[in-house]
């Protein structure tokens, strides 16, 4: 059951705001953030008012302390979460979206921090900025990180600004394929050269795998790895944590209306370490 609630905590902090321990900027800024607003458009399509979420453990009892609803408001144009883990604290996040089914602006109260994060487009509708800044309750003093996304001439991401604080600057660079899918990213400090991450897809360009150098081992390892169903739909994601570890296997299913029912979580040599299991209220 720790072990399970360990899971769950990462993996809702990450699902509520997308927290970046890693580089992969391709794919935390950009991948991530088009798949939410395709969320959010089922949701608003299939007349979603709110979600819950329900927790189970390896024997199949439901987990105690642990709690995840989220609520539309009438317009679908704001999306409350509560999130609550036992010894973990409580988490409000609420989103904000325009006319245009585009994600603004997130904020986030959770553990004596407040953050917003706010995004920007350009007028194809490709996110260009995102902008956010914490406050710690009782203190006066604010973090705050600008990423900046510039675009080629066929429109796909060449270059970004990571910008912490108003002055320690990053840039990350891009390189492609010939079909246009980003295989390559790095990061350079001051013109010096950091690491890189490299992008992997199947033959419907779908991406299956993202990989880093690992020093300790010589080698590349994946960080994710992905796969899909026959109609595209992610059906299962594997995660190798970062510095080693044991895997973190995710295996999803969806309904009839494409909606997630249920996520499982296994652990190395397929072990079940829990699940979590969907419920939706509809508008009428």
């Amino acid at each position: 059951m720790k072990r399970f609630f360990l899971i769950l905590s990462l993996s809702i902090a990450f699902l509520l705001t997308n927290q970046r321990s890693r580089a992969q900027f391709y794919y935390k800024d950009l991948i991530i953030h088009q798949g939410n607003l395709q969320q959010y458009q089922l949701h608003k399509n299939k007349r979603v008012q709110s979600i819950s979420i329900n927790s189970f453990e390896d024997n199949g009892d439901k987990s105690k302390g642990f709690m995840f609803n989220q609520l539309y408001n009438a317009s679908w144009s704001q999306l409350k979460t509560i999130a609550e883990i036992e010894n973990s604290g409580r988490n409000v996040v609420i989103n904000f979206y325009n006319s245009q089914g585009l994600l603004y602006r997130t904020t986030d109260s959770s553990n004596g921090n407040y953050t917003v994060y706010e995004y920007g487009y350009d007028s194809l509708s490709r996110l260009v900025q995102i902008q956010n800044y914490t406050l710690a309750i009782g203190d006066k003093n604010r973090s705050s990180e600008i990423h900046n996304w510039f675009y080629d001439l066929q429109g796909k991401p060449e270059k970004m600004e990571r910008i912490r604080d108003k002055s320690d600057t990053m840039i990350y660079a891009f390189k492609k394929d010939s079909l246009g899918n980003i295989i390559e990213e790095q990061g350079f400090h001051k013109k010096v050269p950091g690491e890189k991450t490299y992008y992997y897809y199947d033959a419907g360009n779908k991406l299956t795998d993202i990989v880093r150098y690992n020093k300790r081992s010589s080698k590349l390892i994946p960080d994710y790895m992905f796969d899909y169903d026959e109609k595209g739909m992610l059906m299962q994601m594997v995660n190798i944590p970062e510095g080693g570890g044991q895997s973190i296997t995710w295996i999803y299913k969806y309904n009839e209306q494409g909606l997630k029912e249920e996520e499982s979580c296994y652990l190395a040599q397929k072990k079940l370490a829990g699940r979590m299991a969907y419920q939706y209220v509809f508008k009428k």
